[in-house]
């Protein structure tokens, strides 16, 4: 742990370059504290904090920039809470009241209100997952000695179907045990332990097995079939007027890669669900986005579509800003929605 007086030094350093976008020097820093500090001490604090690697200099001058390591102490111990205005927190409900009943899609919505509300560029993503998408299965015979069933998957919106060719046949009765067997599972989301149930009740090799492993092949190739994502970017253009970003090539690996929402499926991993998570630039897998954060958040939308809603920006942002801004989002989301519930 940092004694009090470089943490109150650190915290000065990055927000007062969160503000200018220009490396911080120890004058710029000097009437900034209630208790005042000298020059030639906030120099020799902000040599300490660079040699613990939480300043980086970019030039030969005096000032200093917070390393990703210090915007992570920044975000987890130091940054106060922002509360936003009551005023501005009406305009967002009548505006997302507005826009709500004007577009029929969520995400376009979401991305567009969200980029308006941060002045950054927004992202929202959705994506079917397996429990969510198969509501039950049938297996209807299709002739008289139990070789042959039709596997009907009924799911969210829509039925698909297979022909299932079983290596030894089985009767109708038993079939229907393994259907009523296979549905409880679906309704109480316990289809990633059903095969090995299976497997111990009856055996691995057995005709039980072979056919629930079958079963389970085919629900787990449909599901990901319906796990193309939607995927909405907005305010692409509001990346490249920040400074870190006016080399285009730069942002264009940034934009490139957020088009492909793999890469926003990586930045999901590990996330906290319904809380604002924060991912600061190295953090984030990929090279492109060293110099980029995302604030997000997971969210379950109408139909029990589980996606992502947030924002990316250098990692010179103001963090409090925008996980209060995004926090007010979802939460003003969430109550429309629940009124159109009733």
């Amino acid at each position: 742990m940092l004694p009090d007086r470089k943490l109150l030094i650190l915290k000065a350093i990055i927000e007062n370059y969160i503000d200018s976008a220009e490396p911080v020097g120890s004058k710029a820093l000097l009437g900034t504290f209630e208790k005042p500090i000298s020059s030639a001490t906030i120099r020799n604090e902000m040599s300490e904090l660079e040699e613990m690697g939480l300043l980086e200099k970019q030039h030969v001058s005096s000032g200093r920039v917070p390393s990703s390591q210090a915007y992570r102490l920044y975000v987890d111990q130091l940054m106060d809470q922002y509360r936003m205005a009551a005023q501005e927190l009406q305009r967002l409900r009548e505006e997302m009241e507005q826009r709500m009943h004007e577009m029929d899609n969520i995400l376009v919505t979401a991305s567009r209100i969200v980029s308006r509300l941060t002045n950054h560029t927004a992202l929202a993503m959705t994506a079917g997952s397996m429990g969510e998408s198969v509501r039950r299965i049938e297996l209807i015979p299709m002739d008289s000695d139990g070789a042959q069933y039709a596997l009907v998957l009924i799911c969210q919106n829509t039925v698909r179907n297979k022909v299932l060719r079983l290596r030894s046949p089985m009767p109708a009765e038993s079939v229907s045990a393994l259907t009523g067997f296979i549905n409880m599972a679906i309704a109480e989301g316990r289809l990633d332990r059903l095969q090995n149930v299976v497997e111990q009740s009856f055996g691995a090799h057995s005709a039980f097995a072979a056919l629930s492993r079958q079963i389970l092949e085919f629900v787990e190739e449909s599901s990901r079939d319906s796990e193309s994502p939607e995927f909405y970017l907005e305010g692409a253009s509001k990346l490249l007027s920040n400074r870190e970003y006016h080399d285009v090539r730069k942002a264009g690996l940034v934009l490139d890669h957020l088009a492909d929402p793999r890469g926003m499926r990586e930045v999901m991993q590990g996330a906290l669900p319904g809380q604002i998570n924060i991912s600061i630039g190295p953090e984030n897998a990929d090279p492109a986005l060293s110099e980029a954060s995302f604030v997000f958040t997971t969210y379950t939308f109408d139909q029990g579509h589980k996606g992502l809603i947030g924002i990316v920006a250098p990692t010179r942002m103001d963090y409090a800003k925008a996980s209060a801004q995004l926090a007010a989002f979802v939460s003003t989301l969430q109550d429309l929605q629940g009124q159109d519930k009733k």
